[in-house]
């Protein structure tokens, strides 16, 4: 087998998950020197909370593109937080919407000057060109991949 193939300076699949780690990273380091106390993962799960009132959790799935599972575990740790709550819809009991709290929307506003500050700290060193480049590409092999159901598509996540 050649592995040569597989130079990760080459795998744009490689190149944008290792991307994301390091925003993460630096954005957990940020939370936890602030005394924030969620994670970087529930923070991107209570973001679309905060965006859209009594948004259902298959629609948050959509949202961050992960398994059911996955997310009912996020929810529910931002629940016991007490940065959400969680109630049954109107049409079908089955179904649980998401609504954020006070709680949720303080720690939203406090923590916004930390994200905005981590990605210009992380790009600091990019040349402003070639970053609008880089996003302009990422967005054109994503955006086909996206459904109806991700708000990415029709409103601003």
């Amino acid at each position: 087998m050649n592995f040569d193939r597989l130079n990760p300076k080459e795998s744009v699949g490689f190149l944008s998950w290792k991307a994301s780690r390091v925003f993460a990273n630096d954005l957990a380091v940020r939370f936890a020197e602030a005394g924030v106390k969620i994670t970087v993962e529930q923070w991107r799960a209570l973001l679309p909370a905060y965006k859209i009132d009594g948004l259902t959790q298959g629609r948050l799935c959509d949202m961050l593109s992960q398994e059911k599972t996955g997310v009912s575990r996020l929810v529910a740790a931002l629940e016991k937080h007490g940065l959400v709550r969680r109630e049954p819809g109107d049409d079908d009991r089955r179904v649980k919407c998401i609504y954020i709290t006070k709680k949720g929307r303080e720690l939203v506003d406090f923590t916004l000057d930390i994200v905005l500050e981590s990605r210009a700290a992380i790009v600091r060193h990019v040349d402003p060109e070639d970053l609008a480049v880089c996003k302009r590409v990422l967005w054109q092999l994503i955006e086909p991949h996206l459904d109806e159901a991700c708000c990415m598509r029709n409103e601003s996540c």
